[in-house]
C-alpha cells in the first residue's frame, strides 16, 4: 500500500486492538498525514511513492512538528540523515520486495559500511557539507561508533523466525513483518513465532522449536 487507506479502516481497527495501529500515508501528503492522525493512528509512515505509484523525493518537511511519531523507508546513511533532519523518528529500510529479504541484508551493510567510513573526520566534513549538514546532525543520528542508535527497523521479505534472527543479528531494533505472513496457513502461530525470535534470537535451539511449522517462505 502505498497511499492512506479508508479513513473507516484506520478508525475500526483502532478501535478494535491493544497495540499500536500504523497507517501510511503519500510521500510529502500533509493532509493525508494528518486525516491519519485523526483517524487513530498511533505511527504514520511516509511511503516511498506519491499519488498514482511514483516514486518521489517530495518528503514532509517538519515531521517532527506532527502530534504523532513519523516512520520513513531508508535506503542509505545519507537517507538516514535526512530523513531524520525533517524529523522522523523512526527509520526503516526501504525495500519494496515481498520475497526478498536479502535486499534488506544488502542494504543494512551499506550503511554499516557507511557508518565506519565516515568516523574518519576528513571522509565525513566534506560529505556533510554536501549534504548541507552539520557535524551535530551526525552526532544526533548516530551517538556511540555503530549502527545501534540509528534505530533502524528491517523491513522487506521478513516471513520467518529465522529472518527475524538474522535482522536482530545485524543490530535491527526491531522488524516490520511481510503482509504474506497474514495470508500463510498460520499466521497467528507464525506471528506469535516471529515476535519471540525477537527475544530469543541468540538461542538456537529455541529457534529451531520456533521453526517448527512456520520455517517455510512465502512465496
Amino acid at each position: 500500500m502505498s497511499r492512506l487507506c479508508d479513513p473507516r479502516v484506520t478508525r475500526d481497527i483502532a478501535n478494535s486492538v491493544l497495540i499500536p495501529v500504523v497507517a501510511k500515508f503519500s510521500i510529502g501528503h500533509d493532509v493525508e498525514a494528518e486525516v491519519a492522525i485523526e483517524s487513530g493512528a498511533n505511527f504514520i509512515d511516509e511511503s516511498e511513492f506519491a499519488i498514482g505509484g511514483t516514486l518521489s523525493t517530495l518528503y514532509v518537511e517538519n515531521k517532527g512538528d506532527l502530534p504523532v511519531p513519523v516512520i520513513c523507508g531508508v535506503a542509505s546513511l545519507t537517507e538516514c540523515l535526512l530523513r531524520r533532519k525533517e524529523g522522523a523518528s523512526i527509520l526503516r529500510i526501504k525495500n519494496n520486495s515481498a520475497v526478498r529479504v536479502d535486499a534488506t541484508v544488502v542494504i543494512l551493510n551499506n550503511i554499516a559500511k557507511d557508518v565506519a567510513k565516515y568516523q574518519d573526520k576528513a571522509e565525513r566534513e566534506p560529505w556533510l557539507e554536501s549534504l548541507g549538514l552539520k557535524e551535530s546532525d551526525f552526532a544526533f543520528l548516530l551517538g556511540a561508533e555503530n549502527i545501534a542508535p540509528l534505530r533502524l527497523f528491517a523491513y522487506g521479505g521478513i516471513c520467518t523466525p529465522r529472518d527475524v534472527a538474522l535482522m536482530m543479528h545485524m543490530h535491527c531494533a526491531g522488524v516490520f513483518v511481510d503482509n504474506s505472513v497474514f495470508t500463510s496457513d498460520n499466521p497467528r502461530k507464525r506471528l506469535r513465532a516471529m515476535a519471540q525470535a525477537v527475544k530469543d534470537y541468540t538461542d538456537i535451539g529455541k529457534l529451531i522449536e520456533l521453526s517448527i511449522g512456520t520455517a517455510e517462505r512465502i512465496v
